[in-house]
Parts: C-alpha cells; sequence; structure tokens
C-alpha cells in the first residue's frame, strides 16, 4: 500500500513539472519571437541608414559629385541671375558682349562673351577663366599672345573656331577690387572654403550659359590656366553639365606630390586646399579625376611647374587611364606635358582647341 502511495506521488509529480515546463515554454514563444522579430527590423533600420556610397561598390560619379559638393560647401539656395547685358559690340568676325549676373544676392560676377558673328544654331559654349592677375578683357583681346604676361586672347581664339565663350573675372581678382590671397584665409577662419565660392561662381556661369538660346545646352566645355585650371577640375567634379574639360597648369596632379616639398606646397594659395579633401577623396586627385569619366578631359602641363609636380601628374595619369580603359572610353582622357616652368604656350593652346573641336562639336 505504502509503495503505491509512493508511486502516484511520483506521477503527480511528473504531471505537474511537465505542466510547468508547457507554461515556460509557452511564455517563452512571444519572448523569442521578439526577438527575431527585433533582428529583422535592426538589419533592415541598418540598411535604411547605410549611405548608399557603403552599399554600391565601387563608389558610383554620382557618389564623388556628393562628396565634392560636400567639401566645397556650397550654397544651397540659388538667388535669381539677374542677367545683364552692359555693351554689345562687333570686331571683324565675332560679337561681344559685356555681361554681368548675380552669384549671390550682393554678389555680381563680370564677363565677356566672345561669339562668330555668323552663326544661324546654337554653338557649342566654353567657360574660359584666367590665372591668377588676369582679366577677363585679356582673354578677349585681339591678340594672342600666351608666352609672356599678360596672357592674351585665347578665349577670342576660340570664339573664332566656332564656339562661345564666356571669360570671368574671378572671385578675389583685383579686377572685382578684392584680394583673393586674404580673402582665402578668411573665408577659412570663418568656416567657409574658398574654392567652393570659386566653383560656385562657375556653376553660375554654366546657369546663365543655359538662358541663351544662342548656346547648345548639351555642350558645354571648361578650361583655365593656373587659378583658372585648378577651379576647371573642381567645378567639373562638382558639375556634371560641364562635358568636356581641360585644365591648363592647374596644379593636376596628387596632394601627396605636392606636399613634399615646402617650396611645392607653399606655391599655392589657402584657396587650393580646401579642408577635408583627403577624408573624403583619400585616393586623393586620381578619385577626383576618374570620377569624371566618361566625359571628355584633357590635362595640360609642364615638367617643371612646381606647382604640379611630374611625378604626382605621373601618378594621376596611371590611375586615371585605368578607370578610362575599363569603361571603354581609354581616348577621351589624355595627359598633354610639355618641357618648361609654369607658363603658357602656343602649342599648349593648339592641343587645348583641338581637344575642344574633337568632343565638343560633335
Amino acid at each position: 500500500m505504502k509503495g503505491q502511495l509512493a508511486a502516484e506521488a511520483r506521477r503527480a509529480r511528473r504531471h505537474r513539472g511537465e505542466g510547468e515546463g508547457r507554461e515556460k515554454a509557452w511564455s517563452l514563444r512571444p519572448l523569442r519571437a521578439l526577438r527575431a522579430s527585433a533582428a529583422s527590423w535592426s538589419f533592415v533600420l541598418a540598411l535604411l541608414m547605410c549611405a548608399p556610397e557603403t552599399i554600391v561598390q565601387p563608389a558610383t560619379p554620382e557618389s564623388a559629385r556628393v562628396r565634392m559638393r560636400r567639401l566645397l560647401i556650397l550654397p544651397q539656395e540659388k538667388a535669381p541671375l539677374a542677367a545683364e547685358v552692359l555693351q554689345k559690340s562687333e570686331d571683324g568676325e565675332v560679337a561681344i558682349e559685356d555681361i554681368r549676373f548675380r552669384a549671390g544676392r550682393d554678389v555680381w560676377v563680370p564677363g565677356i562673351v566672345v561669339k562668330p558673328r555668323a552663326t544661324s544654331k546654337p554653338l557649342p559654349a566654353i567657360i574660359c577663366l584666367p590665372g591668377t592677375g588676369g582679366t577677363r578683357q585679356q582673354l578677349t583681346d585681339a591678340r594672342l599672345q600666351l608666352s609672356e604676361r599678360p596672357r592674351t586672347g585665347w578665349a577670342r581664339a576660340l570664339a573664332a573656331q566656332g564656339f562661345l565663350t564666356i571669360s570671368l573675372d574671378y572671385r578675389g581678382s583685383e579686377a572685382r577690387g578684392q584680394n583673393i590671397y586674404t580673402d582665402a584665409v578668411r573665408a577659412q577662419l570663418e568656416g567657409r572654403s574658398y574654392m567652393g565660392l570659386l566653383v560656385y561662381e562657375t556653376m553660375r556661369a554654366v546657369d546663365y550659359l543655359l538662358t541663351r538660346p544662342d548656346v547648345d545646352r548639351a555642350r558645354i566645355g571648361i578650361t583655365g590656366f593656373s587659378l583658372g585650371g585648378a577651379i576647371s577640375w573642381y567645378a567639373a567634379a562638382a558639375d556634371p553639365r560641364l562635358s568636356v574639360v581641360a585644365p591648363v597648369c592647374g596644379g593636376a596632379g596628387t596632394y601627396d606630390a605636392l606636399l613634399q616639398r615646402q617650396r611645392q606646397t607653399g606655391y599655392h594659395s589657402q584657396y587650393f586646399y580646401p579642408a577635408g579633401f583627403l577624408k573624403l577623396f583619400p585616393g586623393d586627385q586620381p578619385e577626383v579625376f576618374a570620377s569624371l569619366a566618361p566625359r571628355a578631359v584633357l590635362v595640360v602641363g609642364r615638367d617643371q611647374d612646381q606647382g604640379m609636380p611630374v611625378e604626382g601628374l605621373r601618378m594621376l595619369e596611371q590611375k586615371v587611364k585605368s578607370e578610362y580603359a575599363r569603361r571603354g572610353v581609354i581616348d577621351r582622357f589624355a595627359v598633354h606635358l610639355t618641357a618648361g616652368d609654369h607658363t603658357y604656350t602656343e602649342e599648349m593652346f593648339k592641343r587645348v582647341s583641338e581637344w575642344f573641336q574633337r568632343f565638343l562639336k560633335r
């Protein structure tokens, strides 16, 4: 009898234990489901919060453009252009307009437009930017003179070849009563990018060209010498509307090579070193130029130009050519290097004009 009672007691304890186990298991199911759901949502949330660059590799030209615009701290709102033609004239085979447009509420950009007189259809346009100390009047002078200062006439010479050109006086120029050296330092102290200010005015020039019925909207290029050359490739990286790019002695190469010697580093002013460049473009300048593919890019330089060391230029050429070859457009990128120091020659200008004839007149 005692044995029978003990057996029944053991069965009762087992039944009670199994019930508790089942109740415990059932009570854990919602918790497990919640944990699984949370893990799933965490994964989705992580994807949504990822920047596009971290999901899609390699980085696309668009992502490089976004990074460039962030680097340059470009204004988000545009003031009305309020473009004005101040004077019109004709000289030989070209028509000339002295114009201005607004880059900001109180910022007017002066320019000179030159185009062939005899034209019945929209023309490909080229933005022409002088070097430090150069002016829009010099670029549009009737005389083509490059090897000696002042370097004159090359924007007008391009217009005579069938282009509409617009030559600008850059922000900080003496022609505008400013000082690029002190202004660039002040801009940095105020948390602004002076290269960004220079590029933004160039982008506003594109906006202006698109308002003109005599401009082919799909064919706008840019070129410049020295300071103008540097603005050219920075602007092209920020603005895809610039389809053909030809910087001349514009500091192209690598910042790494430029920083090897103090004399070279000091050759450029504050504007040429936008804060954060190597953080946003760890591949240095070659990463920026590679992002321009498949646009047509000609880099013109001199082998004794201390502002763009040859070793850096050759590194850029190698890496960028590789990207253009990968995309099947290797003929649309070239480096033209000649012997000598920082200057512009007739032979160099011939290469630039041939580049625009080849790729902008298509």
